[in-house]
């Protein structure tokens, strides 16, 4: 079972008791493909960086859940067509991990690089140094 984080913003002048409902659909989704929710974060009601549906606001959710592909399918169907949902995005947490750490080797191998060519660079100013005397 690989690892999402699903982000959610929620229209805030929809009633709490409508937005509770969403989270117990999105979450029956997930439990229903034998999936877990690992995690809950609520950021509450913030200022969007761009207006959508003429609205300045919005209320942010941070899941992340264990599940398999197929569940996805299902997960975006219902986030498409909830009126309440305003924007969401699923990320596959062990897929950018993965991409983390083969960036991170990348940079460790050209720093290792780096001070290998600086380590032969002062040795052979080193050496003649040593020659003119």
């Amino acid at each position: 079972m690989a690892l999402y984080e699903l982000g959610i913003i929620i229209d805030p002048e929809i009633p709490s008791e409508d937005e509770t409902a969403v989270f117990e659909r999105l979450e029956k989704i997930i439990t229903d493909a034998d999936g877990k929710v690992v995690e809950k974060d609520t950021w509450g009601r913030r200022q969007l960086a761009y207006p959508i549906r003429k609205k300045h606001h919005g209320v942010y959710h941070f899941w992340k859940f264990e599940s398999d592909g197929q569940v996805m399918t299902n997960l975006n169907f219902e986030l498409r067509t909830n009126d309440a949902v305003m924007r969401s995005l699923i990320l596959n947490l062990d897929r950018e991990l993965r991409r983390k750490r083969k960036m991170d080797a990348k940079i460790q191998a050209r720093a290792v690089k780096k001070a290998a060519k600086k380590q032969a660079a002062a040795e052979q100013a080193e050496m003649t140094a040593k020659a003119e005397e």
